[in-house]
């Protein structure tokens, strides 16, 4: 999605206007390097990104400090940014040290960083948001240890939530939108490399939206390919026996999950909750449609 374009606007200012306008969604203002990470549906240098938000600062059509970029008369953003990125930076330690541990449970082979904390900025009560990907055939039994050590932790002080959890042999992504290819973008893995990797590969759509999001080479994640204990473990688990403990696993709490009504009942139903022998996605705030609709509010504003 861009802003409309006139005679007198270039697709690379309809692309940063709408970036900036993206982040704005979430009251985060946005660096000029995030903002050519992240600019949307455009290919772009470095300094031709720079020069366009130079003349949209001149133009008064944005707004800076530093080098930090936002919308005309949002400049109440800054302070909420500051306040979120002190938070940020208490709450990191804590998501490494418990995404180490959650490498120890058989199955998991990839842990990452998702919402608020991966893009720093983690406002009150917030938790640390994961992604979690495990290998075929035990995703429920594997949850089951991951909620185990998420009490553990809640009784320590951070709150692990593992909203998401995936097999590895279905990290296809079904749902194609800005959102998502953001949200996946801006994901940072701690466990898992080469996991990580076969999930940009298999989502390459996402460069679709955002051409400019290349993979961080400095990237330094822990491998989760399991060890000879791991390895032992995950054998004896894989008896049948445990198959039909599996069923029941995700029988039971399936049931419990799709009970949970959508906490954003204004956007409509079906939520982005997702439940199947491979797929725990447990998203019922309807977060994915109330930000489409907001960003779409602030490009209209724009292009008028």
């Amino acid at each position: 999605m861009t802003l409309e374009q006139d005679a007198g606007t270039t697709e690379l200012e309809n692309a940063l206007l709408a970036t900036v306008a993206y982040s704005d969604v979430f009251d985060m203002p946005v660096s000029v390097a995030d903002s050519g990470r992240f600019l949307v549906g455009v290919r772009a240098a470095p300094a031709d990104i720079t020069a366009t938000a130079e003349q949209l600062l001149d133009e008064g059509r944005l707004s800076a400090r530093d080098d930090l970029l936002y919308l005309p008369d949002r400049a109440e953003v800054l302070a909420i940014h500051d306040d979120r990125r002190a938070r940020a930076e208490a709450m990191w330690p804590q998501a490494r040290r418990w995404s180490r541990l959650l490498t120890w449970i058989p199955y998991v082979r990839m842990v990452a960083v998702t919402g608020g904390l991966a893009c720093d900025s983690v406002e009150a009560h917030d938790d640390i948001d994961l992604f979690v990907v495990t290998a075929p055939g035990r995703l429920w039994l594997t949850r089951l240890a991951i909620v185990v050590v998420v009490r553990i932790a809640g009784l320590r002080g951070p709150e692990l939530c593992p909203n998401y959890i995936v097999a590895s042999d279905s990290l296809e992504m079904d749902v194609r939108t800005q959102y998502v290819a953001r949200e996946l973008a801006q994901t940072i893995p701690l466990c898992g490399s080469d996991v990580w990797d076969q999930l940009l590969d298999v989502n390459g759509w996402y460069r679709e939206h955002l051409p400019n999001a290349e993979r961080r080479a400095e990237r330094q994640v822990a491998s989760g390919r399991p060890g000879p204990l791991r390895a032992a473990i995950e054998w004896a688990f894989s008896r049948s026996a445990f198959d039909r403990l599996e069923a029941a696993e995700m029988k039971r709490k399936v049931k419990r999950l799709t009970a949970v009504s959508s906490r954003r009942p204004e956007v409509g139903r079906p939520d982005e909750s997702a439940f199947s022998p491979s797929v725990c996605k447990g998203h019922m705030d309807g977060n994915a449609a109330g930000i489409e609709v907001a960003w779409r509010e602030r490009i209209t504003k724009l292009s008028s």
